[in-house]
């Protein structure tokens, strides 16, 4: 099966959009259509960004389908526990947490919608795609 790596920002549209090509890829990932590569510091990231008061007000996210979303993530992951740090390759250390996350848990394709990860195109041989081009990948089977 193969692996994938989701920025924080493809996962926190995948949940508060009911439409569009996040919302399919967390709908492939829960029909098991590929192994999600999960890491504290994202899940972590996905959590807090989901209860910041704008984004918790205007989507109706409440703090318990937060943890139910936590707990989804934690036990249908692969997690990691422990990422070897890379030399910084882009300028928010958090894209590089992504990179290093994908490498150390020999993810096939990483995800996210960051124009920095993006302009890489690929790390250490994986590419990266834009959530569109990924939810097209997962329909072509």
């Amino acid at each position: 099966m193969r692996r994938a790596v989701l920025d924080t920002n493809v996962i926190v549209s995948g949940v508060i959009s009911p439409t569009g090509s996040p919302r399919r890829i967390l709908c492939g990932w829960r029909r098991r259509e590929f192994d999600l590569v999960m890491s504290p510091t994202i899940l972590d990231e996905v959590a807090r960004t989901l209860l910041l008061p704008r984004i918790a007000r205007r989507y109706h996210v409440t703090a318990q389908e937060v943890t139910e979303l936590g707990r989804l993530l934690t036990t249908r992951s692969i997690i990691l526990t422990s990422v070897p740090p890379i030399p910084p390759t882009v300028r928010d250390l958090t894209d590089d947490h992504v990179l290093a996350l994908a490498v150390a848990g020999h993810a096939d394709h990483i995800v996210s919608g960051d124009d920095d990860l993006l302009s890489l195109g690929r790390y250490a041989g994986i590419p990266i795609f834009r959530p569109a081009m990924y939810a097209r990948l997962l329909e072509e089977g």
